[in-house]
């Protein structure tokens, strides 16, 4: 799904992202958070921009209570960029289309 933002589960998690081909950010965020939803047209720019080679994976942390704790979020939005398995890059906070992009470049 190249150039778009997906949706993850507690339930395809550790499928799409975590053994996902090539780096992954994945966005920890809630449809009640005006952060989170101001983030949503940032993140379909770069999954357009970087199309091919980065995937960017969306949870929602009330819908997937398991994977939020397991990776530790206690702040939305949170983005983590899984690369190998691990998270080699992490972010917290509002972001705007630098910030995002500063993070995942040393991982493309």
């Amino acid at each position: 799904m190249a150039g778009t933002v997906i949706d993850v589960t507690d339930a395809d998690f550790e499928t799409k992202v975590v053994k996902g081909a090539g780096p992954v950010l994945a966005v920890f965020r809630a449809e009640w958070s005006d952060v989170c939803r101001a983030l949503d047209p940032v993140l379909a720019e770069v999954a357009s921009e970087y199309s091919g080679r980065l995937t960017i994976a969306r949870i929602d942390i009330d819908e997937s209570p398991q994977t939020t704790q397991k990776q530790g979020v206690t702040q939305i939005p949170t983005l983590h960029v899984f690369k190998g398995g691990k998270i080699v890059g992490t972010w917290i906070g509002p972001a705007n289309k630098a910030r995002v992009v500063s993070l995942i470049t040393p991982h493309l």
